[in-house]
């Protein structure tokens, strides 16, 4: 991938959005990491590289992963969980105390470990998870007093968004260790705002109330804020409320003792006390009776849970909530039909998943990846869609959400004859659809968009020095071509809209042959 960077300095989010829809996901880090160093490089004009990520295993223990430049190496570099207090060199260092470290004149350094030839500079920076190091990013220079802030700033704003990379491979790998298959896909502002929130919610004890339309991901949502809280090493347990008829709901989720009711032959532990210690996802949670919304406001009160015919005194369980609906649980407590106290109860934070019709920029990225995962399943199928089939896709308001998409994309590749999807195979209501969906998120000029950092706290904002609207359109859409190495159809994608629109925004700018 080539970067015009001296001309075209990406920002924060594109970097985000490069990391996320540049590389395929069913790669492993390891085999990427190699590309993070390339663009590293590129990004400060240095001569050698080196990143290290840190994995924890199911048994607790870490392991380092690495990768550095070939055939230039003095010696190997250092281990990161190795501790040395009197010379631990500059990448430990960085992991250690979780800050950036700048070596201009690395020969008076007492910190530097010698490992490239010629090295005269060394710039390193964490990558952070949560807050916390879980990895570092090295480049070195044969140019003595080689590195500016600028530098720093573009390296840092790369391990930012390398950590939102591999913190989504983790939560699927995590998953599939678990006998199912989670993945974040997406690159619009929207997704990328829910999980950095996602991140900073999961470490507390607190509820979470999820809302959305049917179909817009709220339990993988619920999957990510287990994975990234401290109850990961627990289970996750899930609960449809509306599945379930009033008696069997609250057997399901309180349990009971046996003669409790006609058929309780024995005694049945409930999900709350089987996830004691990890997370109960209950989902459509409107549906429940008004006598199991005050049984539930009791258990997220007091942590106490009492089987249905149970005598005997409440036991206490340790179990973080989270709550989704598809309905606006404040209307139904106006009318009278979901408890006030129980909705506050939950609604200690609300995170609203949006609809795919506002995020149509991911669109393509999720028709792709159901289109992998027909061909691992099936053993064949085609390898993409034609143009004017993701056009549609893109204009197309999909009712039922990604879960619609995935069905749509199964179908037609089942119908597919040639290599790609094309507009002839996907549903009616696809082909048919002749309107385009509002981006109510867009904003379409960098320096007005305020993206997020590993953490969740919003990034400094870059004040562009020109205000003029056509002048920072122009400014955007040449940084985005650069990134891409002029593929118009890279572009296009992560600028989220279909590439005829690209096509008459470039000639309108006089980029057209860019």
């Amino acid at each position: 991938m080539s970067l015009m960077l001296k001309d075209a300095p990406l920002s924060r989010d594109l970097l985000q959005k490069i990391c996320l829809e540049g590389w395929p996901r069913d790669q492993t880090i390891k085999a990427i990491m190699g590309d993070f160093i390339d663009v590293a490089r590129r990004l400060t004009e240095s001569d050698y590289g080196s990143i290290y990520i840190i994995e924890r295993e199911d048994d607790d223990d870490l392991r380092v992963v690495s990768a550095h430049e070939e055939g230039e190496l003095v010696t190997d570099l250092p281990n990161l969980l190795e501790l040395d207090k009197e010379s631990p060199g500059i990448i430990t260092w960085v992991y250690q105390h979780n800050q950036s470290y700048v070596s201009n004149d690395v020969a008076d350094d007492p910190y530097y470990f010698p490992a490239f030839k010629g090295s005269e500079a060394n710039l390193a920076v964490p990558i952070r998870l949560q807050g916390e190091p879980i990895g570092v990013l090295s480049v070195e220079s044969v140019k003595r007093g080689h590195y500016t802030a600028e530098h720093q700033e573009r390296i840092e704003d790369l391990a930012s968004a390398v950590s939102v990379f591999v913190s989504r491979q983790w939560l699927s790998e995590y998953s599939r260790r678990r006998g199912y298959n989670v993945e974040i896909i997406g690159i619009s502002n929207s997704i990328r705002r829910i999980e950095s929130l996602v991140k900073r919610v999961a470490p507390t004890r607190e509820p979470v109330l999820l809302t959305g339309d049917s179909g817009v991901g709220k339990e993988l949502v619920a999957h990510a804020i287990h994975y990234f809280s401290r109850r990961r090493g627990g289970d996750l347990l899930i609960v449809n409320c509306g599945a379930f008829a009033e008696d069997l709901l609250a057997s399901e989720l309180f349990g009971h003792v046996r003669g409790s009711f006609t058929g309780a032959h024995r005694d049945k532990a409930g999900k709350l006390e089987l996830a004691d210690g990890g997370t109960l996802f209950l989902d459509e949670v409107d549906s429940m009776s008004p006598r199991l919304q005050v049984m539930l406001l009791r258990v997220l009160e007091h942590g106490e849970v009492q089987k249905v015919g149970e005598d005997r005194d409440s036991r206490r369980v340790d179990v973080r909530v989270i709550a989704a609906s598809n309905q606006d649980l404040g209307k139904l407590v106006e009318d009278g039909r979901f408890r006030e106290d129980l909705y506050y109860r939950l609604n200690v934070f609300d995170i609203r998943v949006p609809p795919l019709r506002h995020r149509t920029e991911d669109i393509p990225l999720l028709a792709d990846h159901f289109l992998r995962a027909f061909r691992r399943e099936n053993g064949e199928g085609p390898d993409g869609f034609s143009e004017e089939a993701l056009e549609k896709m893109a204009a197309y308001p999909w009712p039922g959400n990604v879960r619609e998409l995935r069905n749509s994309v199964h179908r037609a590749a089942v119908l597919a004859f040639g290599p790609v999807i094309r507009l002839a195979d996907m549903p009616r209501e696809i082909r048919e659809c002749t309107e385009r969906n509002p981006r109510i998120e867009d904003v379409e000029v960098e320096a007005e968009m305020s993206p997020v950092d590993e953490t969740g706290t919003p990034a400094p904002a870059r004040q562009p020095d020109n205000w003029n609207l056509d002048a920072q359109i122009e400014r955007h859409l040449t940084r985005v071509l650069a990134a891409v190495d002029g593929n118009k159809t890279r572009a296009a994608q992560l600028l989220g809209i279909p590439r005829t629109s690209l096509y008459h925004k470039l000639r309108k700018y006089g980029l057209d042959d860019a």
